[in-house]
């Protein structure tokens, strides 16, 4: 299987979109730091920048990567990289040396899960790069980076879960348009669960917890029940859609 997950990741990490993403990440990151030190973008935006800035700024700016930027990107992405094997009859179909269908797809998910963890860490680097052109030593304060650096973390292993499901959609609906779209209903549907007040729904959804510990406990520490709770589904849910995207794969037919 390390053959083909080497093909695999050399043709994903090949895509231009990446790169032309990142940098507009980290130009929008950039500015993002210098501006909302001023008086007038602090008054327009209604924050305060003791909160917002300095040693809580990346912790900040993590929510516009992994809540709804992070994962519409892993949606095109991957759309794009899953749909276009499928009209090329080379992803469900056996390749030569042996290799069989349910390999393939292991390879497949190897390398999207792996994009994900970097992708959250690249986010990382790039928001204390930004930080520290602004605030400099001040956002390496031990307490607040151990408690960021672990969301960001956790915010890793959530989007390797949504990659799964992403990966499941795409072989399951075979069609770009209809992956992104169903992604984008899943938006809709994690923010009206979020605001709810429908305590079992919750628990029970995979969204809930990562937007409970990067808005309810921003600037704070996780508590260890909730932290554990949400792991917990996270894992369910990911072997969940690995063994949907298994499935399918065996039952779908040239």
């Amino acid at each position: 299987m390390r053959p083909l997950t080497k093909l695999y990741a050399r043709k994903i990490y090949r895509q231009k979109l990446i790169y032309i993403f990142f940098a507009c990440f980290f130009t929008a990151s950039f500015f993002y730091a210098f501006l909302i030190s001023t008086p007038q973008m602090e008054e327009m935006l209604n924050i305060d920048i003791g909160v917002v800035g300095g040693k809580n700024f990346p912790e900040f700016m993590m929510r516009f990567y992994v809540g709804t930027v992070g994962i519409l990107f892993n949606a095109f992405l991957l759309s794009l990289f899953i749909c276009e094997e499928d009209r090329s009859r080379m992803l469900y179909q056996p390749l030569l040396h042996g290799e069989t269908r349910s390999r393939m797809i292991r390879s497949k998910v190897c390398v999207a899960v792996g994009m994900s963890m970097i992708f959250v860490l690249l986010t990382a680097f790039i928001n204390y790069l930004t930080a520290f052109m602004r605030w400099g030593y001040e956002i390496f304060q031990q307490d607040a980076c151990i408690r960021t650096l672990m969301k960001y973390m956790l915010s890793g292993i959530y989007m390797s879960v949504i990659t799964l499901g992403i990966v499941a959609l795409c072989i399951c609906t075979r069609s770009a348009w209809k992956t992104i779209f169903s992604v984008v209903i899943y938006l809709l549907i994690d923010q009206f669960i979020y605001s709810s007040n429908v305590a079992l729904l919750q628990k029970i959804w995979v969204g809930y917890y990562l937007n409970l510990w990067t808005f309810t406990y921003e600037y704070q520490n996780i508590p260890l029940n909730r932290l554990l709770m949400g792991m917990s589904i996270m894992i369910l849910y990911g072997i969940a859609f690995f063994k949907i995207s298994l499935w399918r794969t065996q039952k779908m037919d040239f």
